[in-house]
């Protein structure tokens, strides 16, 4: 496998590398099944997190027969260098499609991204519709396309905060033009009706407290709806994660027996 001047470092099963862009640099893993094959499934983490955020699943898929590539988008953790006022959600598409480009051109790709996340793979997707035939979302964040060249911070978070923003967004179009599967996974304390919380129409429940124990539920009803009713019955699944809220990774790891069936779930899902 060739990466050009991209700096490598081989570490067993495992394959670290920096990807250039523009006057920075960012981190890639590649996580390689038993046969060392070249990669087919790329995984993008959400905001506040990097790569080895999800490892619990990743490694899970890697065990499970799947070569998996995650990396760093900037913006998000120290392991980025890059400060979230020095960039935005648009730079975060381009990083992922630069990623996406390091999957194997051979094989059909999946695609498993993570809140925020969701974004960069739904814009990936509508650039290889052709390429891509299963995708799995976790607690997927849509927003209105005039966010992307916000820096992250206030002005992001004031423009995404707007109610009903998030139908100014143009990814759900590209979830309508694909022929292939969606899996969705959702917490059950997530993507709560606002109102009922005391909170605007078109926006998030937020930080919510049922039965004395609090929930974090940052995505609105109308956008996990948007996303699961954009594919057709038979070709969409959902996954509710019982007790969990928008932290489906964390539960998972505190959860070890339930989290097991649900990569489970996600392998299945993907070799179907």
């Amino acid at each position: 496998m060739s990466y050009g001047n991209k700096e490598k470092l081989q570490l067993e099963n495992s394959y670290y590398f920096k990807h250039h862009v523009g006057d920075y640099t960012l981190e890639g893993r590649i996580l390689y099944n038993s046969g060392h094959q070249k990669p087919w499934v790329l995984s993008i983490h959400g905001a506040r997190s990097d790569y080895s955020k999800s490892d619990t699943v990743t490694i899970g898929l890697r065990e499970r027969g799947y070569s998996i590539l995650g990396f760093n988008m900037s913006g998000h953790d120290p392991a980025s260098n890059i400060p979230g006022e020095q960039t935005t959600l648009g730079d975060n598409v381009k990083e992922s499609k630069a990623f996406y480009s390091y999957l194997d051109p051979q094989r059909k790709k999946k695609i498993i991204a993570y809140s925020l996340g969701a974004t960069p793979a739904l814009k990936i997707l509508g650039m290889h519709l052709d390429e891509v035939d299963r995708i799995v979302l976790f607690g997927p964040a849509i927003y209105s396309a005039q966010a992307y060249d916000k820096p992250f911070g206030e002005e992001f978070r004031r423009t995404i905060s707007k109610p009903f923003s998030y139908r100014e967004n143009d990814v759900i179009v590209n979830l309508e033009a694909f022929q292939g599967k969606l899996l969705l996974i959702k917490g059950e304390y997530d993507g709560l009706d606002p109102v009922v919380y005391g909170k605007p129409q078109g926006t998030s429940a937020g930080k919510v407290e049922i039965d004395n124990k609090g929930y974090y539920s940052p995505i609105p009803k109308e956008v996990m709806e948007m996303i699961y009713y954009a594919v057709p019955p038979e070709r969409r699944e959902m996954v509710v994660v019982p007790g969990s809220d928008h932290g489906i990774v964390p539960w998972i790891v505190n959860h070890p027996a339930e989290g097991v069936l649900i990569v489970d779930k996600i392998a299945a899902f993907l070799k179907s």
